[in-house]
């Protein structure tokens, strides 16, 4: 399973709350929730907080044997 425990951990870190990432990034609600619960996103999408935070795929995502 792909989970988005280290974007949060990163995102702590950095001193970024959701907040920061709904009105400052602005990132869509829906998509911060869909993070949240580790619900499928597009490599793309992985992409984008890669180069939004500028950081590393591992401090986005992290595979997780089920």
């Amino acid at each position: 399973m792909i989970t988005f425990d280290p974007l949060w951990k990163t995102l702590q870190n950095r001193g970024i709350s959701t907040y920061d990432l709904e009105y400052q990034y602005e990132i869509n609600p829906a998509e911060i929730s869909r993070l949240k619960h580790n619900h499928n996103f597009t490599l793309r999408s992985v992409d984008k907080y890669c180069k939004l935070l500028r950081c590393t795929l591992e401090e986005v995502v992290e595979y997780v044997e089920r």
